[in-house]
This record gives structure tokens, C-alpha cells and sequence, in this order.
């Protein structure tokens, strides 16, 4: 599956400093402890830059909430719990705190990491740190697929995972004789990796937590650059790992984590003893956290595997479907979104796009709301392509379809292949919005039919009306519910429903308050009144007015992409 434009997962930012001015004396410990007395402490800052307003940002959604941010960038969490005592180690995440131009002078080292999406304002903050004359380590997914890209401003780069290159490269450092470009040769071993250090991010601010179950994917997508930077042998963490960490956030209040795997299905005989463990856990903890992931379509070919993400509490699951045009789909080898032999031999638009409806149908059937991505641009594509991505998305009843324009990510092989055919717009950010120069239309066909798209997709009624094929006319939780309900003791199922009553009235007030204009707020209530008289189950209340909230962000994202925001393109 493709690199989406969400919060990091991985430690693929592995940060160090030198002993630089600002050291200072190792505080007082007992003979057990880890730290020696006198050797000096070095502060290390690792940052996370904000995400401009996109469509995984939610912003407009998070304010809503009173949350600053979805998930915390659990990279930066995972590389403080790899950091050797003797170290002190600080977190900011500019999705929730601003940075603090002293408090970056005070720090030995300052490590920057970032997705695609955030390398503008990761090349301004890693100026305004080499300004200040701070050693400056830079790792993650985009420095890993642009290694030049912050060249003149990284002291020292780390390309893809980095579990064994860090500790690495802090012995170097001590040594000083480090490296300026650090790259593991084997891939991490997933088991043996410690729980992220919770304890350094302002929990309180994120709307859920993160939690990384493997790595990898089995694919080939052309587009795609996990398996560049992960490889395309699924590795696990042990189900004791797991349960260890939702442990952690469950203590933390988090009511609802994101399991960040790209494919969470990629290694089945890894996954199922996890899944087990978790149903388990649920079981025992009154389906108290909700848990989301990614996975490639072909879960709905696996009804035990359905069954068990039930069992476990998965509520939601991302996919990858990227188009309904079946010879799109063959190009970039997405092969598991194409059904049988003769389909791939000779592609026909209504089959496929029959045989993925179906697919989807059969995994909302089983209680689990499917949130998708889609693709345009593709050399298949012409310019009818918008309206049958349009007609696909009008019968999936998917209400969070994340539309993008087909971009090339370095060392993918698409880029590789319009590269040599000279199809590649180099200009960073591209004037259209994609560095990917179409074969099938004009590159401002291509922008103007993406924009229209995302915008007749979050009108209100388009969106409402896939909301209630899925809530009123389908039902689509009852099997969930007759899984999980059973489960969980009367009493507790009381308590549930008062508390998600009241903060249901109270979350719709509020969203009524944010929305500017009463034409919009009434609409709200109108679709909220009309689903409350289709009696359905009480707790789905909730969910109904948290889609609502949803929409509010889309709508708007949309709207302000529609009025001619280049920013909104998400290029790359």
C-alpha cells in the first residue's frame, strides 16, 4: 500500500548530538543506576514539524474535539526508548506545542524528522536550527527517499529503519568519528524492539494513540515506497509486545489507538496469534479502545481473518483501492485489487469495479467501516475517469475517501520509469499539484477534474446519503454489535450508553457552534433527526455525530481547495 499522508510510525529518524556547549553535570544517582557519575548529560531534541491544513489533518475536525492533533508521531517515541541512559531526551511535536528558539539553544543535539507531506517546514526549521548553530541530525520517510534534499543542513542523515544504526552512531559520536549517512544493511527484527516512551508526549492532546504491529508489505505497487524503505517481508512484533503497549494506553485514557501498520495483513500466520490476544484483551476490558488500521483489499477473501478483527475490536480499516479502472490497476501492479485471470487478460471496467463493490461490501457487512484511497492520474486514465471514480464512490458507502493525484516518490519504481521517459516535473512544490506529468489528458485536466472530485465527494448531501446507505439502509454494525454486546456485562453496557449519550449532546452542540452559517447547522440536525427515527442501536448515536465532525473537515478542506488553495493539492 502506498505511503499515505498521516503521522509517522516508524523510528526511521534516528538523532544524536556532540558534546557541544550547553553540557552540563550528570545528576547525583545510585551505584545501581544505569548513568556514571560525572560523565556529561547531552541534551537531545527530537521535533516533529506541524502538518499544513490536508485531508488526514483534520484540522477543522480537531477543533471541534478540543484535540490539537490525531496521533502522536510514535517514531519519536520509539527513538526515546532506544536512547541509552545518560541522554536526556525531549519531544516536541509542533502539531501541539510550538518550538522554542532558547530552548533549542540549550540543546546539544536537535534531530528533525518528517513525512513527504512536511519537508517544507522541515527544510524552515532545520535552517532556523543551523542558525542557531545547533548539530542537526534529520532522518524519516522523506529524507530517506531525498537524501539531498537537506543537503547544507544535516550534520548527519539516517536512511530507512535505524534501530541498529543509532546506538551506532552514538558510540561514534563519543568516539567522534560518526558518520555523515548512516543506512542499516538488515532490516529490523520487530520483536525486539522496546515500548515507545509514552511518558515524553503530551497525551492529552491527541485524539487517539499509535501502536505498530509490523512492517512491510508483500506487494509490488509500482507508486509505492514502503517496500523502498521496509522491504517486502512482513516483520511482527510478539502478541506480548502488542498487548504490552495497549496496555500502556489504556492506562493513558486513550479510548482509541491506531494500529499503523501499511498492511497489517501482509505476515496472516504473524497476525493471527496477535489478533487472538487482543479479542482476549477487548473481551476482558468491555471493548473500552476502538482500534483502526490499513490493509490490503483481499482481507474480505478471508472470512476467519474478518471475523477475528471483529473479535478484536477493529472498527475501521483503510484500503488501498486506488481506482476502479482494471487497466490502471495492472499498470502499477496493484494485481490484488484485479480478480481472476480473465479480468487480467482482458480488463473490463464493470467487472472490476463489481468485483471491488463487493469486496467492500463484504468487510462493511462484518461491522467494519472502510475508509479508502483513491487514485487519478494513472496512464489509463483519460478524462472520463473522474466520473467513474465518482459513480464508485456513490455505491461503496465509504464516507472518508481520500482522492490524490497519482505523484512519484523518489526511488519508487514510477519515478524511475518517468523519469527516463521524461515525465517528471522536477519543480518542488509542481505547479499542478503532482510532479507526475499525465499521458492521458492535459496536466490542468487532471487538477481541475481532482478538484472537482473531492468537492462533489464532502458536499452534504453526497456524503450524508453514503452515511445513511450505511447506518440506515444497511445497518452495517448489527453483526459487530451481536459479536461484541453479548460480551460485555449489563451494568457496564448502562454505564457506556449514559456516558456516550451525554458526550454525544455535548459534542453535537459544540460542532453547531463551530459550523458558520445556519444553513449548515440545520442540515446537521436534519440528517441526525432523520437517523434517530430509524431506531437504530443507541451507541451508534455516537458514531453518527462523530461522522458529522468529520464531515465538517472535509467539507471545508474541500471547499477551500475548490476556491483555488494550491497549498490543498498535497503534492506528493
Amino acid at each position: 500500500m502506498p505511503a499515505r499522508s498521516q503521522p509517522g510510525s516508524v523510528p526511521v529518524a534516528r538523532l544524536s548530538g556532540n558534546g557541544a556547549a550547553g553540557e552540563k553535570p550528570l545528576r547525583s544517582v545510585s551505584a545501581a543506576g544505569s548513568r556514571n557519575l560525572g560523565k556529561p548529560l547531552v541534551k537531545i531534541i527530537l521535533i516533529n514539524p506541524r502538518f499544513s491544513v490536508s485531508f488526514w489533518s483534520m484540522t477543522h475536525a480537531l477543533a471541534v474535539l478540543n484535540k490539537d492533533a490525531v496521533v502522536p508521531t510514535a517514531a519519536l517515541a520509539l527513538l526515546a526508548a532506544l536512547t541509552p541512559a545518560g541522554h536526556e531526551v525531549r519531544i516536541i511535536d509542533e502539531a501541539v506545542e510550538p518550538i522554542d528558539a532558547n530552548e533549542i539553544a540549550g540543546a546539544d543535539i536537535v534531530g528533525l524528522t518528517g513525512m513527504i507531506v512536511q519537508r517544507a517546514r522541515m527544510r524552515d526549521i532545520a535552517r532556523q536550527v543551523k542558525a542557531l548553530g545547533k548539530f542537526l541530525v534529520v532522518g524519516g520517510p522523506w529524507v530517506t527517499v531525498q537524501e539531498d534534499y537537506f543537503q547544507g543542513l544535516a550534520d548527519v542523515i539516517f536512511v530507512g529503519e535505524a534501530e541498529l544504526t543509532w546506538p551506532q552512531f552514538l558510540r561514534e559520536w563519543a568516539a567522534g568519528n560518526h558518520s555523515v549517512r548512516y543506512e542499516q544493511k538488515i532490516r529490523t527484527d520487530m520483536s525486539s524492539l522496546p515500548a515507545p516512551r509514552l511518558d515524553l508526549l503530551k497525551l492529552d492532546r491527541y485524539l487517539q494513540g499509535s501502536l505498530q504491529i509490523s512492517r512491510g508489505c508483500p506487494y509490488l505497487c509500482e507508486f509505492c515506497d514502503i517496500i523502498v524503505t521496509f522491504g517486502r517481508q512482513p516483520r511482527s512484533k510478539t502478541a506480548d509486545q502488542v498487548i504490552a503497549e495497549l496496555d500502556a494506553w489504556h492506562r493513558a485514557g486513550m479510548r482509541a489507538v491506531f494500529l499503523s501498520d501499511d498492511n497489517i495483513i501482509g505476515n496472516r500466520k504473524a497476525l493471527l496469534p496477535i489478533l487472538a490476544r487482543l479479542a482476549e484483551w477487548q473481551r476482558e476490558h468491555g471493548y473500552l479502545v476502538s482500534l483502526h488500521t490499513e490493509a490490503s483489499l483481499n482481507l474480505a477473501d478471508d472470512e476467519a481473518l474478518l471475523d477475528m478483527f471483529v473479535a478484536a475490536n477493529i472498527r475501521t480499516v483503510f484500503v488501498g483501492i486506488e481506482t476502479p479502472n482494471p487497466a490502471a490497476l495492472l499498470e502499477t501492479q496493484k494485481f490484488q485489487n484485479v480478480g481472476n485471470r480473465a479480468q487480467r487478460e482482458q480488463p473490463c471496467r464493470q467487472s472490476a469495479k463489481e468485483y471491488l463493490l463487493e469486496r467492500v461490501h463484504k468487510i462493511q457487512r462484518k461491522g467494519i467501516k472502510v475508509t479508502c484511497g483513491l487514485i487519478v492520474g494513472f496512464d489509463a486514465d483519460g478524462p472520463d475517469i473522474f466520473a467513474s471514480h465518482r459513480r464508485f464512490i456513490e455505491q461503496s458507502g465509504i464516507l472518508h475517501v481520500m482522492v490524490s493525484l497519482l505523484s512519484a516518490i523518489p526511488k519508487t519504481p514510477l519515478y524511475e520509469r518517468l523519469r527516463r521517459s521524461g515525465r517528471l516535473d522536477l519543480q518542488d512544490p509542481p505547479d499542478f499539484g503532482t510532479n507526475v506529468v499525465p499521458a492521458g489528458m492535459s496536466r490542468a485536466q487532471l487538477t481541475e477534474g481532482f478538484i472537482d472530485l473531492v468537492r462533489a465527494t464532502y458536499e452534504p448531501d453526497a456524503y450524508f446519503d453514503r452515511l445513511d446507505d450505511l447506518y440506515i439502509r444497511r445497518r452495517f454494525y448489527d453483526n459487530a454489535e451481536a459479536v461484541r454486546v453479548p460480551n460485555i456485562p449489563r451494568p457496564l453496557r448502562l454505564k457506556y450508553l449514559l456516558i456516550s449519550f451525554t458526550f454525544t449532546g455535548l459534542l453535537f452542540a459544540r460542532l453547531l457552534r463551530r459550523v458558520n452559517g445556519w444553513p449548515l447547522r440545520f442540515y446537521y440536525a436534519k440528517r441526525l433527526l432523520r437517523f434517530l427515527l430509524s431506531r437504530p442501536y443507541p451507541m451508534r448515536v455516537f458514531d453518527y455525530v462523530m461522522e458529522s465532525v468529520c464531515h465538517y473537515h472535509f467539507h471545508r478542506y474541500s471547499q477551500t481547495m475548490a476556491r483555488g488553495d494550491k497549498d490543498m493539492l498535497n503534492p506528493l
